[in-house]
C-alpha cells in the first residue's frame, strides 16, 4: 500500500509554559510532507481501541522513530477525539500536570493555587465529552506525577483514555510503577522502517528523493539512517544544501555521510 501525504508544518501542545506551537518536522524542513506510513497507521488502530474503551496505553519506539510525529499525526486526523497534549519537562511536579491540564481545557482565568478546588475544576471538565490525556515524555515523570495520572483516570465522575509516549530505553521507569503499568492494555511499538518502505516513502516525504534511486536510499538507510526519521532528516537536510550549494543533487551516498560515523581512536 503506498502512503498518502499531505503538508502539516506545525502542532499546538500545552507545555508547563503555556500552548506552544512546535515544527511538525525535524529541523523544520522547507517541503517536507507528512507521510501516513504503516507505523502510523498501526498506532491509530491501537489509539482507536484504547479511546473506546476508556484505558491507558503506552506508544514507544527508539529515539527519532517519529513518536512525538504520529502522535500529531493520528491526532489531527481525529479532531473527535478531543486530545489534551502535553509535553512534560525533566523532573515535573502533580502541580505543573495540574496547571497544565487547566490550561489545556480551557477552563477560566489562572488555575486555583488550592489543589483540591483545581482538581475539582478539571474533573468536572473530564466528565464530558470523553477525552484522550495525551502525555509527551512520559518516561521522565515521577512516581507522584504518574500517581495524580492514575487517579484522574480512576476517577469515577471522569471520562478518559490516556496515552503515555516514552523512548523504549526508558520504559522500565513507567513499568516500574505496578499500579500504573497494571492499568496499561496496550503496549504498542513503532518500529524502524525497512528497506523496502522507506523507498517508498522518501519521494513523498520531500522532493529531493524524488529523483534518488531505490539503490542509493537502500545504501543510506543501511550505512546509518536504519529506518530512523530524524537521521533522514538530516540525510535530506544535507543533500538540498549540497543542490543549493551546488545546482546539482549528489548521487552518490560519500558526501551525504561525511562526518556522521564517529572517527576511530588513533592509537597513541
Amino acid at each position: 500500500m503506498n502512503p498518502s501525504h499531505h503538508t502539516t508544518p506545525t502542532a499546538l501542545t500545552n507545555t508547563l509554559d503555556g500552548t506552544v506551537r512546535y515544527t511538525r518536522h525535524y529541523l523544520n524542513l522547507p517541503k517536507a510532507r507528512t507521510v501516513i506510513t504503516s507505523q502510523v497507521r498501526a498506532a491509530a488502530q491501537a489509539l482507536e481501541a484504547t479511546i473506546e474503551e476508556q484505558t491507558m496505553m503506552c506508544l514507544t519506539g527508539q529515539p527519532g522513530t517519529g513518536k512525538t510525529f504520529t502522535l500529531h499525526t493520528i491526532l489531527d486526523q481525529h479532531p473527535h477525539w478531543h486530545a489534551l497534549r502535553l509535553l512534560m519537562r525533566p523532573q515535573a511536579r502533580p502541580s505543573d500536570i495540574r496547571a497544565g491540564l487547566y490550561r489545556a481545557l480551557n477552563l477560566p482565568h489562572t488555575p486555583p493555587t488550592d489543589p483540591g478546588i483545581c482538581d475539582d475544576l478539571i474533573r468536572h471538565a473530564l466528565h464530558h465529552p470523553v477525552r484522550l490525556l495525551a502525555v509527551d515524555e512520559a518516561h521522565q515523570l515521577s512516581t507522584s506525577c504518574l500517581e495524580y495520572l492514575r487517579f484522574l483516570h480512576d476517577d469515577p465522575h471522569t471520562r478518559l483514555a490516556v496515552l503515555l509516549l516514552a523512548s523504549q530505553h526508558r520504559i522500565k521507569a513507567l513499568r516500574a510503577q505496578p499500579a500504573l503499568a497494571s492499568r496499561v492494555t496496550t503496549w504498542h511499538d513503532i518500529h524502524p522502517l525497512d528497506n523496502t518502505e522507506i523507498s517508498t516513502v522518501l519521494p513523498a516525504f520531500h522532493p529531493q528523493w524524488r529523483d534518488s534511486t531505490p539503490s542509493l536510499i537502500c545504501e543510506l538507510n543501511t550505512a546509518w539512517a536504519h529506518g530512523n526519521f530524524r537521521r533522514w532528516a538530516v540525510l535530506t537536510h544535507r543533500r538540498a544544501s549540497i543542490t543549493h550549494r551546488t545546482g546539482h543533487s549528489p548521487h552518490d551516498p560519500s558526501p551525504l555521510l561525511k562526518g556522521l560515523h564517529p572517527r576511530p581512536k588513533k592509537n597513541p
